[in-house]
């Protein structure tokens, strides 16, 4: 007798004719795989912007040998640099998205650790539409707790990512909670007492 399980594997109840179901531990190694994957982009936009913008082929190698550790860094490496191919294509357009979302600065007077992480976010953002903006989001916090500059990095990279995931993909992103400025009552306006 085949177990539930089993059953499921061997014919998604949803998705196209022939798709392989993903079971969770598959599943965990993808994610798993992507997060590695954002770790090393930073690193690698981290050594580009240090190299003047030049990839000179030596920036990401490939791993050796063949082990299940081992494929899952390939992975890692294989979307970190798709990622990294995103950000070297439109370095100046996200640069610019970036730039609009900064209140009162710019990205070139941020630290260079910072200044990858919101790219890597934001272009996430604008050219990954399979990827849910709150992911792109939480884990580009995560990078900026792990990478970031100083402690108030992962407040900084939190609020232009959430600013540019409302004004790209606002049907993907909850509206903002109200700030008390939101909520004050017309009524508490004081009116003009009229001359006697």
């Amino acid at each position: 007798m085949t177990s539930r399980t089993n059953r499921r594997a061997a014919s998604p109840a949803s998705g196209p004719p022939g798709a392989v179901a993903i079971g969770p531990a598959v599943a965990a190694i993808a994610r798993q795989a992507r997060t590695t994957g954002r770790q090393r982009c930073i690193q690698l936009l981290y050594a580009w912007e240090q190299n003047r913008f030049i990839d000179d082929g030596h920036l990401l190698t490939s791993p050796d040998g063949d082990t299940a550790a081992l494929d899952e860094e390939a992975a890692a490496l294989a979307f970190a640099r798709e990622l990294f191919a995103l950000v070297d294509k439109d370095r100046v357009a996200i640069d610019v998205a970036i730039d609009q979302r900064l209140d009162n600065w710019t990205i070139h007077r941020l630290a260079v650790t910072d200044r990858a992480i919101l790219r890597l976010g934001a272009a996430e953002l604008l050219y990954c539409p399979d990827t849910p903006p709150r992911v792109a989001i939480n884990e580009a916090i995560e990078l900026a707790k792990q990478f970031g500059s100083d402690a108030r990095t992962a407040k900084l990279i939190n609020g232009v990512l959430d600013r540019l995931a409302r004004d790209l993909r606002p049907g993907e992103v909850k509206p903002a909670k109200p700030t008390k400025s939101d909520t004050t009552k017309p009524d508490a306006v004081a009116e003009p007492v009229p001359a006697p």
